[in-house]
C-alpha cells in the first residue's frame, strides 16, 4: 500500500518535473516497518520560490493516512508565501490541519500534493499545461 502511495507521488512529481517552470526536483521515499513511510522532496521553480514538502504515512487496509505533513513554499529571498501543515498549533485551533501566510493561520483540510502544485502554478501564473 505504501509503495503504491509513493508510486502515485511520482507520478505527480515527474508531471512537474518536465515543466518550463520547474528547475529542480528532488524527492526520497522511505518505507518503514509496519506499511509506515516518509518522504521528502524539494521541488525549485524558475522565479527562485521552493516548495519544501514532508509527509509521514502510515497505510491501514485500503486507505494511506497522513499522520504528519508539511507543504513549505518560500520566495526566492526564503520567505514565506504559504505552508500547509497538521503540527499542534499555540494557540490551539479546532483542527490541527491548518495553513499559515505572512499574515494569518487559517484551518483547512490537508491538500495533496498535486493541489499544492496547482496553486503555486497559480500563483506564478504558469499556465502551462502540466502533462
Amino acid at each position: 500500500m505504501i509503495r503504491d502511495y509513493f508510486a502515485r507521488i511520482k507520478a505527480v512529481v515527474d508531471q512537474y518535473a518536465v515543466a518550463r517552470f520547474v528547475l529542480d526536483v528532488k524527492v526520497d521515499f522511505e518505507t518503514r516497518p509496519g506499511e509506515q513511510g516518509y518522504l521528502a522532496g524539494l521541488i525549485t521553480f524558475v522565479d527562485g520560490s521552493v516548495l519544501h514538502f514532508t509527509e509521514y504515512l502510515d497505510a491501514v487496509g485500503e486507505t494511506t493516512d497522513k499522520l504528519m505533513y508539511a507543504y513549505h513554499y518560500q520566495d526566492a529571498q526564503e520567505q514565506l508565501i504559504f505552508r500547509y501543515d497538521n503540527a499542534r498549533h499555540r494557540p490551539l485551533l479546532h483542527s490541527p490541519e491548518h495553513k499559515h501566510t505572512p499574515d494569518q493561520v487559517t484551518e483547512t483540510p490537508a491538500p495533496t500534493l498535486e493541489d499544492v502544485l496547482a496553486e503555486i502554478v497559480a500563483i506564478g501564473r504558469w499556465m502551462e499545461e502540466v502533462r
